[in-house]
């Protein structure tokens, strides 16, 4: 890569899934009649169907079961439709309200799209929901949506690196300088819970969790390359770093 930051951890991760915890999200999830929270839930998982919440648990494991057996006992009235079509709203309205449209914000608007048109996702089910979801007309809602499914494809990688190590999501969580106990009580985990973690912690799950990185930084910048190219990376990665929100100089 020939630029100086991460792109895939930074600008992906911010541009992709600032929207998830905004205001705009959390009173759209009100006003369909659901707690703020909820509809993270339901409508991220919302692409796989009327799935229970032990499956919605299995793409989300970042959060405790419990967290996610609430949320969708809090929100059952709302069907997949409606929470996608919600879910979606929020998004592209985020990127309208925040996403500067100029030559930055179009190019890796249309490099993601690319992304999401050719590459194969099999067996990553929540990536592959959203890179069939239907698209916006504008720059700022594109982009918001490309990011926030391109964003799952490098989720489900990350799933599967840590598999790969044998390393369970939790314990990664701990071990991740990100993360740590302070960032999973920050995703709803209690003190229980991290405890219980911390009692299952083995001595190499740091060296696990940095194996697991670098695999998935492998497999994510090589899913990219199959489908634009070494340069094609590159340009995504600097246009991605360049793209302005609304205000910035």
């Amino acid at each position: 890569m020939t630029t100086t930051a991460n792109p895939w951890r930074d600008a992906l991760n911010s541009l992709g899934s600032t929207f998830m915890t905004s205001t705009l999200i959390r009173s759209t999830s009100k006003d369909a009649g659901m707690p703020g929270s909820a509809l993270y839930f339901r409508g991220r998982a919302g692409v796989l169907g009327d799935v229970s919440a032990e499956a919605a648990y299995d793409v989300m494991a970042i959060f405790s079961r419990r967290v996610v057996d609430s949320m969708w006992e809090r929100s059952a009235d709302v069907t997949p439709e409606k929470a996608v079509e919600l879910y979606l709203d929020a998004c592209r309205g985020w990127g309208r309200d925040h996403l500067v449209e100029d030559a930055a914000a179009t190019r890796a608007t249309e490099l993601l799209e690319r992304v999401l048109d050719e590459a194969a996702l099999a067996p990553m089910v929540l990536a592959q929901g959203w890179q069939r979801a239907p698209r916006a007309d504008d720059v700022p809602a594109r982009l918001a949506q490309a990011t926030m499914a391109v964003r799952e494809i490098r989720g489900g990688l990350y799933f599967a690196a840590l598999a790969l190590v044998g390393l369970p999501v939790p314990r990664a969580m701990l071990v991740d300088p990100h993360a740590g106990p302070e960032g999973m009580a920050s995703l709803g985990w209690n003190e229980e819970e991290i405890d219980e973690v911390k009692s299952s912690q083995r001595p190499g799950d740091a060296a696990r969790w940095r194996d697991a990185e670098r695999a998935l930084d492998g497999a994510f910048v090589g899913l990219l390359g199959d489908v634009l190219g070494e340069d094609g990376v590159n340009e995504l990665g600097e246009a991605l770093l360049q793209v302005k929100r609304v205000g910035e100089e």
